[in-house]
């Protein structure tokens, strides 16, 4: 009987705790003395405490019952989901940005998270001292309602106290049905002529559709797995951009190289040809794509995930592998490679590469894209977004090669010399192919068969070609002694065209 009393004594103290301070503090203290009045969310999670604490007061006095206990837990989960929706939304945000009042640096939506983890953890510690089914039955002594202790007492009373206050709060600040809180509120006043009452958030309110929400966003298109959220026109005279100027065709060849997978993007630089393919190969040819020096096939797995190769390029001395969604590998080859040590990074190539490291970039306007494309110079990586079924917007993004870390992210403009069609927009391209030639950048989008010409430093868009329509599926492109070289993938086979400006 004596760990019955035990544990209803632990039961009172842990009710009183979490009424007491995080619901009464930010009633009492944060709402009436700082006027602090909480949003929709915020009163939510309140909510969910003072459930909590009405679950430990059945336990208090109707003794000990599995489904008030599953009912505190269901309670708690909801919490936790409320609260990490909260945080979630501020989470990542810079140093010193938040919603709401701090506690030690820290926003009110932060503690909830704490809160209701406490809870968890204060109802395994509590059931630490808990007797067996028996001793909660002798405890009740046959009785329909246990009798209260001075402890049970203090914690009924807490709550009353606690939960009238809020009311009176909540009343004043949001007002009755059908108005509730707002995403903003007002500072709390007890002056009605600063009150406001909205029901506006009900406009807002909807069933979830998607689970991922924002993040539903579906893969590009790739060479072994087309894309079914496009269907790519390859003319450029249907492009959005009025072009005057078609490349020269010089001629074309197929690749033979044995290569696992797609071309994804081609570079010479320094007499080597570095070949990246959808499937996480890396190989190293002559100039003349005739023969592979060395490969590598990463195992994109088992650290920060590597998606499908978009770019590769030559950092120093090192090699930067630019995943589809902006995560980077860098490479070194080493003939003297330890295959056993660099057995976790490669499934092939381990006797011939070291990995250096793994990076993943982290953007904001570009978030929620993907790239097909990643060219470097002497300071910068820059990567174009892809359109999906979500988001439309063409960004280009430049990563510090230095550090790997965000430089910018921006809408190209156009230049003064060239023209959208009536009701056409830059962000119809669909880019799956970069280049670097003196200080410009040349992006082939697949849709429209349009290569663009950016100039990085002014930030827009200088000059525009077509490609001919023979080129169906490009994925990737570099430049050879002025010639541009760009590799289209139909029939299963890489073919590589040859252009002249």
């Amino acid at each position: 009987m004596q760990k019955a009393k035990t544990f209803y004594l632990l039961l009172s103290l842990a009710a009183i705790l979490i009424i007491a301070l995080p619901v009464g503090i930010a009633n009492f203290i944060f709402g009436y003395v700082f006027g602090d009045s909480p949003c929709t969310l915020c009163w939510g999670q309140r909510q969910s405490m003072i459930y909590i604490g009405v679950t430990a007061l059945f336990l208090l006095r109707y003794g000990f019952k599995p489904k008030y206990l599953a009912m505190m837990l269901i309670i708690t989960a909801v919490g936790l989901w409320e609260s990490f929706y909260h945080l979630g939304n501020h989470g990542l945000e810079d140093v010193g940005q938040g919603f709401g009042l701090a506690i030690f640096g820290l926003h009110t939506q932060f503690w909830a998270e704490v809160v209701f983890w406490a809870v968890i953890v204060f109802l395994g510690v509590i059931f630490f001292f808990a007797p067996c089914v028996q001793g909660f039955l002798d405890e009740m002594n046959g009785e329909k309602f246990r009798k209260l202790t001075t402890a049970n007492i203090v914690a009924f009373w807490v709550f009353f106290i606690v939960v009238a206050s809020n009311i009176v709060q909540a009343f004043i600040s949001t007002g009755p049905p059908p108005f509730w809180g707002q995403g903003d509120p007002v500072r709390y006043s007890w002056d009605p002529k600063y009150t406001i009452w909205s029901s506006e958030g009900w406009n807002d309110m909807r069933a979830p559709t998607n689970f991922l929400g924002k993040r539903d966003v579906n893969f590009p298109d790739l060479g072994l797995s087309p894309t079914k959220d496009f269907e790519f026109d390859n003319d450029y005279k249907n492009s959005p951009l009025n072009i005057e100027k078609e490349l020269k065709f010089d001629g074309f060849k197929e690749i033979s190289l044995n290569l696992n997978s797609p071309i994804s993007d081609l570079n010479y630089k320094d007499g080597k040809m570095l070949i990246a393919t959808e499937e996480y190969g890396l190989y190293i040819t002559d100039k003349n794509l005739d023969k592979i020096s060395s490969h590598l096939v990463l195992d994109k797995y088992f650290s920060a995930t590597v998606e499908r190769f978009a770019g590769v390029n030559l950092i120093g001395d090192n090699i930067r592998i630019m995943g589809i969604n902006k995560t980077s590998v860098d490479v070194k080859e080493n003939e003297n490679a330890d295959e056993v040590a660099n057995f976790r990074y490669f499934l092939e190539g381990a006797d011939k590469f070291e990995e250096l490291g793994r990076d993943r970039l982290k953007t904001s306007r570009a978030k929620n894209f993907y790239i097909l494309s990643a060219r470097s110079d002497d300071k910068y990586t820059y990567m174009l977004t892809v359109p999906n079924n979500k988001y439309k917007d063409l960004y280009v993004v430049e990563q510090l090669n230095s550090d790997k870390g965000l430089a910018a992210e921006w809408a190209p403009d156009l230049g003064s010399n060239l023209s959208l069609k009536n009701g056409r927009s830059i962000n119809e391209l669909y880019i799956s192919a970069l280049a670097l030639n003196e200080g410009k950048l040349y992006a082939a989008s697949k849709a429209y068969n349009t290569l663009i010409v950016i100039d990085p430093k002014e930030k827009s868009i200088i000059d525009v070609y077509g490609l001919p329509k023979e080129l169906s599926n490009i994925r990737a492109m570099t430049f050879v002694n002025d010639k541009l070289l760009v590799v289209d993938y139909k029939d299963n086979k890489n073919i590589i065209y040859s252009f002249s400006f």
